[in-house]
Formats: structure tokens, sequence, C-alpha cells
């Protein structure tokens, strides 16, 4: 484990360029697009890749499939693999994310333990180099099964982010079809 300079603890093995490249063009490609704002993460085992600071994307934003702080679905009771690499590069350019059903406006400090958390990334170190392609990346996994529908929220927990920058989007569980009457 790593201190970032504000004593944030850092989490996260790092991968090379090679490797965060394949997982920031799948994160591109996952899930099926659902209108300019969302995406769809269909089955019951679904993988989710999010890059923090994406090439391309805005600043201080989360992107996958293809788009920036997207409302995310899933169905319930999908095992869900979610995996975070973060591309920033500068001081104090750490983010984590958690998944919670506290609604913004946030506080410039989301709390250790969120109302209703399905998952929590601690922060990750910046990428190592202001060269993108030599630079080494943070990232880490974590595995949860969306049991509770309803309407949740990604969020960077890093002070100051969810609120200064808006560094969130809704993360949407939506309720499993009832089965036929016999």
């Amino acid at each position: 484990m790593v201190m970032a300079r504000d004593t944030i603890p850092v989490v996260g093995p790092t991968i090379p360029w090679a490797q965060g490249r394949i997982a920031w063009q799948s994160s591109r490609k996952a899930g099926e697009r659902r209108g300019p704002d969302a995406v769809m993460f269909p089955g019951k085992r679904v993988v989710i890749t999010v890059v923090a600071n994406a090439p391309r994307h805005p600043d201080m934003s989360f992107e996958t499939g293809g788009l920036t702080n997207p409302t995310v679905c899933v169905s319930q009771g999908a095992h869900v693999t979610l995996k975070v690499i973060n591309m920033d590069y500068g001081p104090g350019m750490v983010h984590g994310l958690v998944i919670t059903s506290a609604k913004p406006p946030y506080p410039l400090q989301i709390g250790r333990h969120p109302p209703h958390m399905l998952a929590r990334i601690a922060a990750l170190a910046p990428r190592s180099s202001s060269r993108l392609h030599a630079a080494r990346y943070a990232e880490a996994t974590v595995h949860f099964v969306a049991r509770r529908p309803g309407q949740y929220y990604y969020v960077c927990p890093i002070p100051g982010h969810a609120l200064a920058f808006h560094m969130y989007g809704r993360f949407i569980v939506k309720r499993a079809p009832m089965p036929p009457r016999p």
C-alpha cells in the first residue's frame, strides 16, 4: 500500500499500457447502449470495466460503455465483477469508486460506510507517467451480487471529487421478472 500526498491510502496493483489499453478498449465496447447516456449489462454474470479519466473523455469523470458517467444498469441477482482503472495523472489524482444508495448532491467527503453500499474500491494511485504509453496504471476489482433492485449511484469517494466535479453516475439494479404462474 502506498500513501498519497494527502494521506489517502492508495491500493491496487499496477498494469502496463498494453494491458491498460486493452481494458480501456473493452470498457468502451462493453454492455448494450440504451439511449444517449445509459448502458445495460445483461445476464447473470457481468463484467463492468470503469476507467477513471479515460483518454478523450472529460477530466474528473468515469467512462464505461464508451460513455462518460453513464447510467449503468444490471439485472437483479447478477453476479457483478467491477474493475476500476485509474488513467488520471498528476499529484492528488487518486480515484476510487463506491456504489451506494446515497443521492447527490454529495458532501465534501463521502463517509467510510455510506448507506446501502453495494461495492467499494479504495483510492487508486494516478498513472505513473505523463506519457500515456509509458505509464503504469493502478487497478482494482471487486465482486458483488446485485440482490436488491433500485437506484444506486457510483461515486468517487475522494474528498471533493463528487461535490466539485460531479464524478458520479446512476447505477440501476432492475427488478427480475416474475416467473410465469403454472
